[in-house]
């Protein structure tokens, strides 16, 4: 009688499970396929978020009214008056949104992209409009002025190129997003059926339909009070309708490229439009609306911390009681508070939990006949 075979040496069992692929990024991160876009991406936004900075260094050290203290003081004090060659608190806010996006996404994480795609169609239309006023012959001659005129004119080509740049990067950086399958898989154990990404961006879902829905409503408020102002401009022959919609898309008609600034209607207009746009995308459940909603939610929280102190700092509240007018814009004002600060809570949070993973079954025991025969 022969005796049994020896059990084999120990080690995985030939028909165990085929081991699982390398771990998939946290979602937070983009993929190995689209960390390259976010690096160059990354590079460029800092480069022109630098040149901004430089520009607003440079315009206050070549006041002759304010200093560097100045700036400072302004910068978080809307009362404090600075020169104009300091540029104005839509750029400030433009250069610290792109560094801080620009870091984002050098450090390769997903909610980079959102935030750089809006920054970057922002830089495309200010760019643009600088185009559309160099086809005036006064304001392109402004370019050849010898102190800013050429840097003015290299800043805005580079900014048009750095912008289409980024677009071209990161639009088709997509993360594949997870799906939901509810009939049991018949892919082999540890692998996930085809279309279904472990690491891929979740739904934004209900804070996401919160925060979006609070920028259309942030936004719609903006476009209606700017609209108002406009209205007493022109009632007062301030400023006409026409030259209002031209000034949007032409600096010319109030502007030179040597006063560095080209205003605050167009950032305004711009900022409201875009709060508009994303808070669509993000009630649609777009991933790329949490980014981007974010990055313009700071901006439009800095505005209003601005709005504000000044209110607050100046006192006439009689302006505010004495007319409906002045007590709608009081009301606007305490309540966007609220609303930024719920819009910031839902759209930082939506989507962020990681998604499931399929567990694979143990390798032992398993089924089908033993290691050995007995």
């Amino acid at each position: 009688m022969t005796a049994p075979p020896e059990p084999s040496a120990p080690g995985a069992p030939p028909h165990a499970p085929a081991p699982l692929p390398a771990p998939a990024p946290a979602p937070a991160r983009a993929s190995l396929e689209h960390g390259p876009r976010y690096l160059v991406a990354g590079v460029l936004l800092l480069v022109f978020g630098g040149g901004v900075i430089a520009w607003v260094l440079t315009g206050i050290n070549d006041s002759p009214a304010s200093s560097v203290d100045d700036l400072l003081r302004a910068l978080v004090d809307p009362l404090h008056a600075v020169d104009l060659m300091a540029l104005t608190p839509y750029e400030w806010m433009f250069a610290v949104a792109l560094v801080t996006v620009a870091v984002l996404a050098l450090c390769q994480r997903r909610v980079a992209r959102g935030g750089a795609l809006v920054l970057a169609f922002l830089l495309l239309a200010l760019c643009l409009r600088q185009a559309v006023g160099a086809l005036d012959e006064d304001y392109r001659a402004g370019f050849d002025a010898p102190t800013y005129g050429p840097w003015t004119l290299t800043t805005y080509g580079v900014g048009l190129l750095l912008a289409a740049t980024v677009l071209i990067l990161l639009l088709p950086a997509r993360e594949p997003a997870p799906t939901r399958h509810t009939a049991p898989s018949r892919e082999p154990a540890g692998q996930l059926p085809p279309g279904e990404h472990p690491g891929g961006p979740r739904p934004l879902g209900t804070l996401g339909v919160l925060g979006g829905s609070l920028l259309i409503a942030l936004a719609l408020a903006d476009i209606a009070w700017t609209l108002d102002n406009q209205r007493l401009a022109a009632e007062y022959d301030l400023k006409s309708w026409g030259e209002y919609f031209r000034d949007l898309v032409d600096p010319s008609l109030f502007h030179s490229p040597t006063s560095l600034t080209s205003g605050v209607y167009f950032h305004e207009a711009a900022l409201a439009v875009s709060m508009l746009v994303v808070g669509v995308l993000a009630c649609l459940g777009r991933p790329v609306a949490r980014g981007a909603g974010l990055t313009l939610l700071a901006m439009a929280a800095y505005l209003e911390y601005r709005t504000v102190v000044l209110t607050f700092r100046v006192g006439d509240w009689s302006a505010y009681v004495d007319s409906t007018r002045g007590t709608l814009m009081l009301l606007t004002m305490l309540l966007s508070v609220p609303a930024l600060l719920i819009a910031i809570f839902g759209l930082g949070f939506a989507g962020s939990a990681r998604a499931p993973r399929r567990q694979p079954p143990p390798a032992w025991p398993h089924p089908g006949p033993p290691p050995f025969p007995h």
